[in-house]
């Protein structure tokens, strides 16, 4: 064979060797590693965010910063929860890049970085209304290796891989504390419960452990598992959504749930319904107005321990006197169903079982 026909065998199988390698990186462009990995937001100082503004699905949340916390412009105002918050901007700042991927804004809407066809965007502006930065999710990439995603930051034009992506919530009510008040069952001293037509109560007995309708009808029982839904209403009242006062002027609030705890602490509900809605304003009040005093001498630990907790429940009910001062809140309808249930619902008579258990033995 010729020198000419070997150099160009040779030159031939280099080719071979460089397309082989183009095609492969080509084919694994998808495989991506973590190498060279950053944080897409730097520099963030949580500090100096005055408004965040998230939106998701069509939907829009604006957080804006009142006093020491956040509060949700689409629900009148209504305080979000710091822990939220600060997860919220933590779980943004953990955000890491994996590989550059492209800046042709051409390529954007097929990776979903466009406002219409993206999976989220978090935004964040300081006290001149200016945005200091934020970023676009896009579409999950084909890595096959799960929480890969492409997104860019709002005021950079590229594109990378990211991973460490949060879940962007768009829901309003999801920023604030939906749980308003949470007792423990043995805690409840009283309820009582008041409609337009009937009005009935409980008591606490044996510790806690039994309750007992007062207004028990001649002939009848109480039904156990529908009066303890009743009296244990108020030991998870959660809203599905809230409104001012103002917003809420068209509402007749026709029923009354109040509930007394062995602290002395009182829970005042009002309640009013409209077509398969319901709505609810509460109030809380620490009707023990002795003064907490300390005593001459040394006092007992068991002494201390009262004052502190008589203490610890006043400032607590001050506290949820100020949260929910001017609000109306919607309720889930179970709840709504267990503060709302007619005396009829609630006793059964009293031979019915025997009756039952006849009949039973006959056959």
């Amino acid at each position: 064979m010729s020198d000419k026909k070997l150099s160009f065998l040779g030159f031939a199988a280099v080719v071979s060797v460089v397309l082989a390698v183009a095609v492969s990186q080509f084919a694994n462009k998808s495989k991506l590693t973590p190498a060279g990995t950053g944080y897409l937001l730097q520099g963030l100082d949580p500090a100096t965010i005055t408004q965040i503004i998230v939106k998701q699905g069509g939907n829009t949340v604006t957080l804006n910063r009142k006093d020491n916390g956040f509060v949700v412009a689409e629900k009148s105002d209504y305080p979000a929860a710091t822990k939220i918050i600060n997860n919220l901007i933590t779980s943004c700042l953990d955000i890491k890049t994996v590989e550059p991927y492209t800046e042709d804004k051409a390529n954007y809407k097929d990776l979903g970085i466009t406002e219409e066809n993206m999976q989220g965007m978090i935004t964040f502006y300081g006290s001149d209304g200016k945005i200091i930065t934020g970023f676009i999710i896009g579409k999950e990439t084909e890595s096959g290796k799960g929480n890969y995603f492409y997104g860019k930051r709002v005021n950079d034009n590229q594109v990378y891989v990211l991973r460490d992506v949060p879940w962007i919530q768009a829901n309003a009510i999801e920023y604030v504390i939906s749980e308003l008040i949470n007792l423990k069952k043995d805690s409840i001293d009283w309820v009582t419960v008041t409609s337009v037509k009937d009005s009935y109560s409980f008591v606490s007995e044996a510790n806690g452990t039994e309750i007992k309708l007062q207004e028990l009808p001649a002939g009848k029982k109480q039904k156990e598992s529908e009066c303890k839904q009743v009296f244990n209403a108020m030991t998870s009242l959660r809203f599905e959504d809230v409104m001012t006062e103002s917003q809420a002027n068209d509402l007749v609030f026709d029923r009354k749930f109040n509930c007394q705890l062995k602290d002395s602490t009182l829970f005042s509900i009002k309640i009013a319904k409209k077509d398969a809605d319901t709505y609810i304003k509460c109030s809380a009040e620490f009707t023990d107005k002795t003064q907490v005093r300390k005593e001459e001498g040394v006092e007992s630990p068991e002494e201390l321990q009262k004052k502190e907790a008589k203490l610890l429940a006043r400032e607590k009910s001050q506290k949820l006197q100020e949260t929910t001062s001017g609000w109306v809140y919607k309720i889930p309808s179970y709840l709504a169903d267990n503060m709302t249930k007619p005396m009829t619902e609630l006793v059964e008579d009293a031979n019915d079982v025997n009756a039952t258990a006849g009949k039973v033995i006959q056959k």
